[in-house]
């Protein structure tokens, strides 16, 4: 069994992370600035800020795997604050990896984003090598971390792997996303304006910790970034349709101040090669699953 430290442990996806690595038999230690009252495994309060700080954490709990879920979670998140994102996501990150590089880590996975890559729109899907042309602070945090990763990659004893996800949902999600606005209004009665977007892969939160999980264990993966996503290209009308059958009609309309989001498919093929993962939750059902939650 695994030694794993879990950044961003009381947050939306590293609570499933945790969950799945627990009911595996790994010790967990949990290493976020909020503390989660219900957690069953040692958390420690920190930030990611301090890096000899980290650096103890890493050599007193001697971890075999660290998975790195922590930091902002979204282009939403300070949006107009780029030093502060750059503080958290890039310099916490730093932290991180210098820590583990220093100590007997494995493996590492880090949770990256599509919003690496930027808006994007071409015929075929996407695969790894596709440029990234980042267009929000968020977004270039990621890129950042990616680039770190790369120049490290193959030149060091520590396993690494990034996961670049599409926009997680399902319960607990904090931040924006037009699923939880849709569920939202639906349940309110109320009417809300949602962007515009072309037909986009989604991902289940549940289906995203086990893509982690599976990442982290694997030993056959044989490339550095790996999308991370559900394969259907869902449209706001079906989504909205969705929502509408879980829980009742939905009144939306599009918000005319805002572009159009422009991103399209994600080859996903690598991440069913390298380690298995294939998302198990449609739309369809990952809606249900959002409605049926009060949590």
């Amino acid at each position: 069994m695994a030694r794993v430290l879990l950044t961003g442990s009381s947050g939306f996806l590293g609570k499933p992370i945790a969950a799945r690595l627990r009911a595996a038999g790994h010790t967990v230690l949990g290493v976020d600035p909020v503390r989660d009252a219900d957690a069953a495994f040692e958390q420690i309060t920190d930030d990611l800020s301090d890096g000899i700080r980290l650096g103890k954490i890493f050599a007193d709990f001697r971890p075999s795997h660290v998975l790195h879920t922590g930091g902002i979670s979204g282009p939403m998140v300070f949006p107009d604050q780029p030093a502060r994102v750059m503080a958290i996501n890039v310099a916490g990150s730093l932290n991180v990896i210098q820590a583990a590089l220093q100590t007997d880590v494995s493996t590492l996975v880090y949770c990256s984003s599509i919003a690496a890559i930027g808006e994007y729109w071409e015929p075929l899907p996407i695969d790894d090598s596709y440029p990234m042309r980042p267009d929000s602070p968020y977004g270039c945090s990621k890129a950042a971390m990616d680039m770190v990763l790369r120049g490290l990659w193959g030149r060091t004893a520590l396993d690494l792997c990034s996961l670049r996800f599409t926009a997680v949902y399902g319960p607990g999600r904090q931040t924006y996303h037009v699923i939880h606005d849709l569920v939202r209004a639906a349940r309110s009665g109320e009417a809300v304006t949602v962007q515009d977007s072309t037909p986009a892969q989604l991902i289940y939160v549940d289906d995203a910790a086990d893509a982690a999980v599976a990442a982290a264990f694997s030993a056959n993966r044989r490339q550095l970034h790996y999308f991370i996503a559900h394969p259907e290209m869902v449209e706001l009308a079906a989504a909205a349709h969705a929502v509408t059958e879980a829980i009742g009609p939905v009144t939306w309309s599009l918000d005319p101040a805002l572009p159009r989001v422009r991103r399209g498919a994600m080859d996903l093929s690598a991440a069913a090669r390298d380690f298995g993962f294939q998302a198990q939750v449609g739309y369809r059902e990952g809606i249900r699953r959002l409605a049926a939650h009060r949590g």
